[in-house]
């Protein structure tokens, strides 16, 4: 009986695959298969345009100069800080009856050295944050020349020639690398960047 049921399922299931089938490649051979377009390939040395770019040049500069005004300024006043508590240590030394009387003065340079780390993270945050903000920009335009030359030239897929700095492409012909190209608009359409006025 029990063979009898197994025999009658596998004959369904093999009628079912056969007609199954005939029907998939009646319907197959019935889709009109559309050729893909050909690839129109160029490639970009992102890592060269980042070193080599007026505006990346510019944009490293600023940071450089942002960071040392701001490093000089915050040892300024650290200095100042440290020489008032030594200040405040010699009159311990000299005179332990004036120093109970500095204890106002320990309180209010400990609050003034809080606020100094509080200021140091602020304004770190705010530099970051615009600095990411110009970056973007840079990155920005660099798409969007990337995009008009490949739209230029008939491109249709551009690829990066670098990651992380070392080298993606094995070979490629000169004539599909338009590093060149991209570097000389950029140079024209974003020649330097500015810090935005607060």
């Amino acid at each position: 009986m029990i063979n009898l049921l197994k025999k009658i399922i596998y004959s369904v299931l093999f009628v079912g695959a056969i007609i199954g089938g005939y029907y998939g490649y009646k319907y197959y051979n019935k889709i009109e298969i559309m050729p893909l377009p050909s690839a129109q390939i160029a490639f970009v040395n992102l890592s060269r345009i980042n070193t080599e770019a007026q505006a990346v040049r510019h944009f490293k500069e600023l940071i450089e100069r942002q960071y040392k005004t701001f490093h000089e300024e915050i040892l300024g006043r650290e200095k100042q800080l440290q020489k008032q508590y030594e200040e405040i240590r010699e009159i311990e030394k000299k005179s332990p009856e004036l120093a109970k009387n500095l204890s106002a003065k320990k309180d209010d340079l400990d609050r003034q050295v809080t606020d100094l780390d509080k200021t140091l993270r602020a304004r770190k945050d705010t530099l970051n944050k615009i600095f990411a903000r110009i970056q973007e920009q840079i990155e920005s335009k660099i798409r969007e020349i990337v995009t008009d030359v490949a739209k230029r030239r008939n491109l249709n897929l551009v690829f990066n020639a670098t990651i992380l700095d070392a080298s993606v492409v094995l070979y490629g012909g000169s004539e599909l690398d338009i590093t060149d190209e991209v570097l000389r608009e950029l140079n024209l359409k974003l020649p330097t960047v500015h810090l935005p006025s607060e």
